[in-house]
Formats: C-alpha cells, structure tokens, sequence
C-alpha cells in the first residue's frame, strides 16, 4: 500500500504536513511494505493548459491514500473517482502520522470535513478560500 502526504519540504519521514493538499508543490509518496520514498511533483501545478481535469497522481503512481489536513471538493471529487482513500492529518509529521494510520487512528475524510463548508479556522476549516 501507498500512502501519499503533501508536504513543504521533503525532509523524508520528518517532512511537516502542508496544510493544503491542493495547492502543495510536492508529494511524498510511503511504500509501507518497504518503507520506500518517492517524491512527486503536484501535476496541478506543473503541467500546463486546463488542470481543472488533472489529477493530482497518475495511474502508475499506485497511490491507495492520502493524509492531509485540508482539502477542497475538487481534489476529493478527484480522488474518489480514482479509489484513493482520504484520511485527515492530526499531527505535524510523516512520521507521526504514519505510525496513527498503521494503528487505524485516522479518520477518514467525511464529506463535511471538507474545507468548502468551514471556510475559518475558528470553524474548524484551513482557512483558505476556494
């Protein structure tokens, strides 16, 4: 299984969690069978002409899932329809985060958990305007 984490800056394991999938430029990908890591660029962000039918990860990729703190419903539509599962961070790190979902202490993303309907973080959104 492949778990894909948006990140700020790859720092391997130690990686902080970008709080918006969406827009982070890169990916670590985990193998979790051979603890193996791949980075990958946001093809959002890098290819050109209309990305609104891009996503984020290619078939190759492999990705079974995805931890992240904040997501629209554009990135989640477009993962749903690839079966790539989408668990909500709750710490900072890779690291940390990776050891919470081997022990299945990850919720997965409910549709309301989305960023479109909190849209503040006082409501528990990330904040940013879609």
């Amino acid at each position: 299984m492949k778990v894909a984490f948006p990140v700020k800056k790859n720092k391997g394991l130690e990686s902080i969690i970008d709080d918006h999938f969406g827009v982070s430029e890169i990916f670590l990908i985990v193998d979790l069978k051979t603890r193996k890591l791949e980075l990958k660029e946001n093809r959002k962000l890098s290819d050109e002409g209309p990305t609104c039918k891009i996503g984020v990860f290619k078939k190759e990729d492999r990705v079974d899932a995805v931890v992240t703190r904040c997501m629209g419903d554009g990135s989640q539509r477009s993962l749903m329809s690839s079966n790539i599962k989408v668990y909500q961070a709750r710490k900072n790190t890779i690291l940390e985060n990776l050891k919470l979902f081997e022990k299945d202490e990850l919720k997965l993303f409910h549709i309301f958990d989305f960023c479109q309907t909190k849209k503040n973080k006082k409501e528990g959104g990330c904040g940013h305007h879609h």
